[in-house]
């Protein structure tokens, strides 16, 4: 773990201290050698949350953008059951950072636990085909809007195991494939069962989860994705004047060819003109 408390105060492992374990209450001792980031570890075996996973730099870097009171939250449900939330950000929302390999199970456990609230960002890194299939995938996507840049996927997903594997979530799963490029967010299903992706400028990602960009919460730009959506899944149905396209913050989206290439997606993010993710 990043923290422990230290004499009433949330504290990073510095040799010499001792701490107290922030879930489990239970003694810790600062970790602090030349391979691994430094981290709290429990002073002898005991039970604490079973969900939580040894940190690499990718993880550590995703947290330190973001509060250090939102950081390593312990949340509690009803029935008493707790874990500890990689970030708890103001607004509510539980971000899990996700580099190893997991478990269906466990997956679905953490999305039954945290509900809708829970936004997961995946390592689309760590094996090593998961970003060519996923680009390769792009070119069976549909833009169903020409200002904004969200997509419709197909019903099967057995090309992109990466995109199987999270398509059952609840909330978000944002896929990150490297700073260079944008993270990609794969929404939970729609009321027609259809899933769509959408790219994100990753500083936005941080900005909406941190306080607002431009005025405008995660929450809002989620209901406008979702309002969006459900224009286009009941186009038939006169067009609600609320869902006009604006130039606003949520629309100033460039057209993107119907089978984006890995080659166009990387000039898209380099462009200094190019201003079109979320």
């Amino acid at each position: 773990m990043k923290f422990a408390f230290v004499s009433g105060e949330r504290r990073e492992a510095e040799r010499g201290l001792s701490g107290i374990c922030i879930g489990c209450e239970q003694l810790m001792i600062p970790k602090c050698g030349p391979i691994k980031v430094k981290h709290w570890a429990h002073k002898s075996q005991c039970e604490c949350d079973h969900w939580w996973e040894n940190e690499t730099e990718w993880h550590r870097s995703w947290k330190n953008n973001f509060p250090v009171e939102c950081q390593e939250v312990r949340h509690k449900a009803e029935g008493g059951e707790w874990h500890i939330a990689d970030v708890k950000t103001k607004e509510g929302y539980i971000l899990e950072f996700q580099h190893s390999f997991l478990k269906p199970e466990e997956r679905l456990a953490r999305n039954n636990f945290y509900g809708n609230n829970l936004v997961w960002l995946v390592d689309g890194l760590k094996r090593k085909k998961d970003q060519l299939q996923f680009d390769l995938f792009l070119k069976n996507t549909n833009q169903i809007n020409q200002n904004i840049q969200l997509f419709s996927l197909p019903a099967f997903l057995d090309e992109c195991p990466l995109l199987k594997e999270w398509s059952e979530c609840n909330g978000s799963v944002f896929f990150d494939f490297g700073s260079e490029l944008p993270l990609w967010c794969l929404l939970p299903k729609s009321l027609q069962m259809t899933r769509y992706l959408v790219p994100y400028f990753r500083k936005n990602f941080v900005a909406l989860h941190n306080d607002s960009l431009d005025g405008r919460s995660f929450s809002d730009l989620t209901k406008f994705l979702n309002d969006l959506i459900f224009a286009y899944e009941n186009s038939h149905r006169q067009q609600n004047p609320a869902l006009v396209v604006k130039r606003s913050i949520m629309q100033r989206q460039i057209a993107v060819p119907r089978n984006p290439s890995q080659r166009y997606l990387h000039h898209l993010n380099h462009s200094s003109r190019r201003r079109g993710r979320f």
